[in-house]
């Protein structure tokens, strides 16, 4: 392999290589990136960027070309799975900032530190993913109540069922539409205390245990395993 290969042979060559490479992370990481996006972006970046000119044969390495080629498809699908989740993070105000030391909880994107002031970017599907695993089911719900993302939170059928056992109120689905849905950022504690029927000083207390024990510490690991390439 030369050490400049042309954008029309790589193309010929390679164009079923990436789309397998992508399939198969894609899978992985259940992200809203599209193979076609992928797969022009990638074309875009090798001749506006000339990329393909950056591949050394020669390297101490001793690195092939494929070998080197996953590492640049990593970096790309990495800053694009992160575009998403920039564009697709609804931007939260909730009525409930503060747990009891201090730290904002939803609106700084589960940071422990929120002084840091470096949000990092968050990839939605997997934070519902850890959500929907929760084990206790009305921890579960607490969690999805107060941590409300546009378009991927959904109470499902089965804790609607709870809803209605646990709580007096009695239109439980009208309730959770009034206080949840729509353009709203999250459920105030005195609604989700209603629903959950329980002690209103509880709800953040709960909610931030849960946040740090289901989300947070498997997010960090979740991080590492997909940022080192």
């Amino acid at each position: 392999m030369p050490s400049i290969i042309t954008t029309e042979t790589f193309i010929k060559e390679y164009e079923e290589f990436v789309r397998e490479w992508f399939r198969f992370r894609n899978q992985q990481n259940l992200t809203h990136v599209e193979e076609e996006d992928f797969w022009s972006e990638l074309l875009r970046k090798i001749v506006d960027n000339q990329i393909l000119s950056k591949y050394d044969h020669d390297h101490y390495s001793g690195a092939n070309f494929e070998t080197w080629l996953k590492k640049v498809l990593n970096h790309l699908y990495i800053d694009l799975s992160r575009s998403i989740a920039n564009r697709n993070w609804k931007t939260i105000s909730s009525t409930d900032t503060e747990d009891k030391t201090g730290n904002t909880i939803i609106e700084d994107r589960f940071i422990v530190n929120p002084d840091e002031g470096n949000l990092p970017v968050i990839d939605i599907e997997i934070i519902k993913r850890m959500i929907d695993q929760i084990p206790k089911m009305r921890n579960r719900i607490l969690v999805k109540l107060k941590t409300y993302i546009d378009g991927y939170t959904e109470i499902e059928d089965k804790e609607i069922a709870y809803l209605e056992m646990v709580s007096d109120i009695e239109d439980v689905v009208q309730f959770v539409s009034d206080n949840l849905y729509g353009n709203k950022a999250g459920m105030r504690d005195k609604d989700i205390a209603r629903l959950l029927d329980m002690k209103l000083g509880t709800v953040n207390t709960t909610y931030g245990r849960m946040v740090s024990k289901y989300i947070i510490e498997p997010y960090k690991i979740y991080r590492v395993n997909n940022d080192t390439y």
